[in-house]
């Protein structure tokens, strides 16, 4: 009965490292899977070796049973009696691995935890399940199960700067020790030679003790050192892989929040562009929803100093004075109301217009004096809505004449010995005869957007180790993003003895109707605060806008050279904010961005979500599954078959609902998509309905929310009005597109998930021909 204990020990093992992934999702549903494949492999196992003559089977049925199972959890609608795989179960099995795979490589880590997540960690762990059981029970070597265990720690060290958390160390520790104590216990029972010892005699028992303390005392010791050593030498204990992820303390408590630039480069790099937030505002064009300021420059990374809650104002409704503003100054309020599509549910931020006076929310809140954060230290059920009333930007005016003498801490305009001295000469020498602070920071901004000086990319060019990120960026590669720009900026400033920071949080994104906003992950942004006594902390924007950067910055009225040329009288009205793209030196779209350039995903873009981008090689893991699975890999093509024609022809009906086609064509393709992605899903569809009808009673028997209703509506509208018009109207740029994806989504999400995984797999609208034809006369079959 050995075999049968190691077999469960070594299962427990693997279940123990599971928690090791746990950086690399959001939210729960992603270790179900594999935790029931393992399980299942483990008791096959078991059953096998309690019988003597049937042991050798084990791991072959053992792989065996992990294929039914992954089968039966993850494609049940087409497994035979929903668990014995068929081609359909393995046709959905491979999408869910591409799906898989172009969230790992569109979207840096935390991943949801989709299904097609979930199936390949669960085939991950049954992969080294299998392979922690030949070591354990039939090589007798459970030492070397820390190396298929080790993967799972080594993949989130790789990919994320967070590392694993000491609660999920600590488990798989406890497992992999575990596992050698049992092995050592079962040890304890033989002689020197592996022959059984005296029954019931005081060597086996003494025997057994010492096997057990020598094995788990070997692996325990191993473990501590690992652990206790770095803090003894400081090469070891650097911290700079995890720098980026070091949280900031609130007293006692510790944020697990990740860092706000990690977070802002998962944001922009995110395929699915889902909504952050909506908010109301009079404003015509509001303010900036900052999140995050980062203070503290190390000549390599930006962060946030310590927040403690001793030193925080209670959040009660009116907020500390904004630092700097002059009290002879009382500029106009603004009032925001916010609704978060999910409302905090742990430690964090709130996103708010700076500078805020008050925010109307429930909960335990705190706001810190110097930089207005406003964050909480634990869970806070307070809704998704809240009140922010904010103060107007200043007049140029104001700002040139107060601008002036900064009375700030210090710190503010600290440059480390180690920054590359050329900074300070670039920031000397691009603004030499400005007249003062604020004709200086304008100097720098106008330096960063002008005409093919720099490339907007999410995908900058490795800095080689040992080099200097800034002076690469600012001096050879001059690639980047919104956090190359606005860390640039706000260094070139305090070589100026002007006080910056760096801001992260939103852009004011896009009215979507009245005086409510919207605002997408695509919408994440950094940007520079520059202090100026007596008007405060200032944002500026030195990264391009339009095209080739993000395309829903502004500038603000009082940072644009026409500010400095003709400031307007103290106290008018403050001038609008102006997109970057209107500035007198604008980025060329022609010589700017590189073919290859990963651009920021904008809401309503014509790129396909599905299309895996980038070089991004798989998980470790999958050269042993691809190569498990190279036998099958003529019949899988054939089984995508129908899955790759219809993807065929979606992306071609989108690609024609969003280019330059006519209006009546781009209309019709839209409207057939949507016709087929009803087809699909076995929802009723009758030729007899106007588009009108059908848009009405799909979004009745769907469920959609309102938002939702209103873009399978308008797809209507466009197609009633390709097919009856003489001259219809052509739908602004992407609009079209924007629409069906929305309205698609939403319709998806009203179906169960057996019948969107027989939509992919088996999709009717192929064989439909209705669903194919039409156009802007065929009002019967469109």
């Amino acid at each position: 009965m050995h075999a049968v204990v190691l077999t469960l020990a070594a299962a427990a093992a693997v279940l123990c490292s599971l928690p090791l992934l746990s950086p690399l999702f959001r939210g729960p549903g992603w270790a179900g899977t594999a935790v029931a494949v393992v399980v299942v492999m483990a008791l096959a196992g078991a059953v096998l070796r309690a019988v003597p003559r049937a042991a050798p089977l084990a791991p072959p049925v053992q792989a065996l049973a992990a294929v039914v199972a992954l089968s039966a959890l993850a494609t049940p609608q087409d497994a035979l009696l929903g668990l014995v795989p068929t081609g359909g179960a393995v046709e959905r099995a491979a999408e869910m691995f591409a799906q898989g795979r172009a969230e790992i490589d569109a979207s840096p880590p935390p991943i949801g935890a989709t299904p097609a997540m979930a199936l390949i960690v669960a085939v991950g762990a049954a992969l080294v399940a299998l392979v922690a059981d030949l070591f354990t029970v039939v090589a007798r070597t459970p030492a070397l199960v820390g190396l298929p265990v080790a993967a799972f720690a080594s993949v989130p060290l790789a990919v994320d700067d967070s590392g694993v958390g000491a609660g999920a160390f600590a488990l798989a520790a406890g497992g992999y020790v575990g596992l050698m104590a049992v092995d050592g216990l079962l040890r304890g029972g033989r002689g020197a030679a592996g022959a059984p010892a005296a029954a019931g005699g005081p060597s086996r028992a003494a025997g057994a003790v010492w096997h057990t303390v020598a094995g788990a005392g070997a692996a325990a010791g191993a473990l501590v050192l690992a652990l206790v050593v770095p803090l003894a030498v400081p090469g070891l204990a650097d911290g700079r892989v995890h720098r980026l992820a070091d949280p900031a303390r609130f007293g006692e408590e510790v944020v697990t929040t990740q860092h706000p630039l990690v977070s802002l480069r998962r944001d922009l790099a995110s395929r699915s562009d889902s909504v952050v937030l909506e908010y109301t505002t009079a404003e015509d064009s509001p303010a900036y929803l900052r999140t995050y300021a980062l203070d503290t420059f190390d000549g390599t990374d930006w962060t946030m100093a310590p927040l403690r809650t001793g030193d925080g104002a209670r959040v009660g409704g009116e907020l500390p004075r904004p630092p700097g503003l002059s009290t002879a100054l009382s500029p106009r309020e603004v009032d925001t109301r916010v609704r978060l599509e999910q409302a905090p549910e742990e430690a964090g931020f709130l996103p708010l217009p700076y500078p805020a006076r008050g925010v109307d929310i429930g909960g335990e809140w705190y706001a810190d004096p110097e930089s207005l954060m406003v964050y909480s230290t634990e869970d806070q059920d307070v809704g998704s809505r809240y009140t922010v009333t904010s103060l107007a930007p200043p007049d140029p005016a104001e700002v040139a004449e107060r601008g002036a003498g900064p009375r700030v801490d210090g710190r503010f305009t600290d440059v480390p010995g180690g920054v590359d001295p050329r900074v300070a000469e670039l920031a000397a020498s691009e603004t030499e005869g400005a007249d003062g602070p604020l004709a200086q920071a304008v100097a720098l901004q106008e330096w960063f957007t002008a005409q093919n000086r720099f490339t907007y990319s999410l995908d900058p060019p490795e800095v080689p180790e040992g080099d200097d990120p800034l002076a690469s960026f600012l001096f050879e590669d001059r690639v980047g993003y919104c956090e190359q720009f606005a860390a640039a900026m706000a260094v070139m400033a305090r070589t100026l003895d002007i006080p910056a920071r760096v801001a992260v949080g939103y852009t004011s994104g896009r009215q979507v109707g009245g005086d409510r906003w919207e605002v997408r992950e695509s919408d994440a942004h950094a940007w520079p605060e520059l202090y100026f006594e007596g008007v405060g902390w200032l944002r500026f924007e030195p990264t391009p806008s339009s095209g080739n950067g993000q395309g829903s910055a502004t500038v603000p009225g009082y940072a644009t050279p026409e500010a400095l040329d003709g400031p307007e009288e103290p106290g008018a009205a403050p001038s609008p904010d102006r997109p970057e793209d209107e500035a007198p030196d604008p980025d060329s779209p022609e010589e700017t961005q590189e073919p290859e350039d990963e651009e920021e995903p904008q809401a309503g873009g014509a790129d396909e979500p599905e299309e895996p981008q980038g070089g991004a090689g798989p998980p470790e893991w999958a050269g042993t599954a691809a190569a498990a699975a190279g036998a099958g890999a003529g019949v899988l093509a054939l089984l995508l078959l129908p899955a790759a024609a219809r993807t065929v022809v979606r992306r071609s009906r989108v690609a024609r609902a969003g280019g330059a086609s006519a209006p009546a064509e781009a209309a019709a393709a839209a409207w057939r998509e949507v016709r087929a992605l009803a087809v699909d899903l076995g929802l009723h569809w009758t030729p007899a309905e106007s588009p009108r009808a059908a848009a009405r009673r799909l979004a009745g028997e769907c469920g959609l929310s309102e938002a939702d209703g209103e873009a399978l509506w308008r797809l209507a509208l466009a197609e009633e009005a390709a097919r009856y018009a003489p001259a219809p109207a052509a739908a602004p740029p992407g609009a079209l597109v924007a629409d069906l994806r929305r309205a698609g989504a939403a319709i998806r999400r009203s179906s169960g998930r057996g019948t969107r995984v027989r939509a992919v797999l088996l999709p009717r609208s192929l064989v439909d021909l209705g669903a194919a034809r039409g156009g802007p006369k065929a009002a019967a079959t469109a």
